[in-house]
């Protein structure tokens, strides 16, 4: 999450993964298919500011975006949003030994008070239950559910003004999870689950995401790697889309209705997962 000075020459570092999960469904059993793309923004701070997860097993997926405004006083904005992705995943390991089921609202509270590095970040955990999304949501990344090439679900997000999204963090002025929006949502087979970053969001209109993703089932689905690829797909447009300086993307229009202009896109770390659901 960057701030208005975005139009440094900056190198990129690409990171992907890819996992099959599985649960059941009512009389019989779906497996989600999830994988990830990362594209850092910052060639100054190597890993970037986002951080992700995929717990395999768990059946859970999760972003975080740390605040770049850190940098200024000598922190890595990086730190704090891994450090909280790796105490989210001890706690969803926690929690799937003590009674193999996860509570996305108690991973974020137990991720965030084990979490004591200077620093913030959004922060978005989703996990599924036979056919239903339970997520718990602070800021702005998010995700959306899109059915048959539609969106048919999209997370709001979170902010206290231009720029300015709730944020987890130790201090008086940032947040903690009692103000996340938790999130219930049923998904059927077929449908494909977009969780990213605001790089992602910030960039690339609902239709054009709608497209990715329909022109990516069609092309790819019979790959294994399908999820990850369409990641790739969807985080490397997001990329071409924020170095243009005179699309009008949902950012620029963001900053006009701030009295800002400032036409192009917003160079940002880019973090995308994807997750298709497929019978098993």
């Amino acid at each position: 999450m960057d701030e208005m000075d975005v139009d440094k020459d900056l190198s990129f570092r690409r990171e992907s993964t890819n996992n099959v999960l599985s649960f059941p469904n009512g009389n019989f059993r779906m497996k989600m298919a999830a994988g990830s793309f990362y594209i850092p923004r910052s060639d100054k701070a190597p890993l970037g500011e986002d951080a992700h997860f995929i717990c395999g097993e768990e059946e859970t997926i999760g972003v975080a975006d740390g605040v770049g405004s850190w940098a200024r006083k000598g922190i890595d904005p990086g730190e704090y949003s891994r450090q909280l992705v790796r105490n989210a995943e001890l706690s969803i390991q926690k929690q799937k030994d003590q009674r193999n089921k996860i509570d996305p609202m108690e991973v974020l509270n137990e991720a965030y008070l084990n979490t004591k590095c200077q620093g913030s970040s959004t922060a978005c955990i989703l996990t599924l239950s036979c056919d239903t999304i339970h997520a718990a949501n602070v800021g702005d990344s998010r995700f959306v559910v899109i059915r048959d090439g539609v969106i048919v679900y999209k997370s709001e997000i979170q902010q206290r003004g231009f720029n300015y999204p709730f944020q987890l963090g130790n201090g008086v002025e940032l947040d903690d999870p009692s103000v996340a929006q938790e999130i219930n949502a049923t998904v059927r087979i077929g449908d494909v689950i977009v969780m990213a970053t605001d790089g992602l969001f910030d960039n690339v209109r609902n239709h054009e995401l709608e497209k990715l993703v329909h022109d990516g089932v069609g092309d790819l689905h019979k790959l294994e790697t399908f999820s990850k690829m369409l990641a790739q797909k969807i985080a490397e447009y997001a990329l071409q889309k924020s170095e243009s300086k005179t699309v009008y993307t949902p950012y620029a229009e963001e900053c006009s209705k701030a009295q800002i202009y400032r036409p192009g896109g917003k160079r940002d770390d880019i973090t995308v997962i994807v997750a298709q659901i497929l019978p098993r």
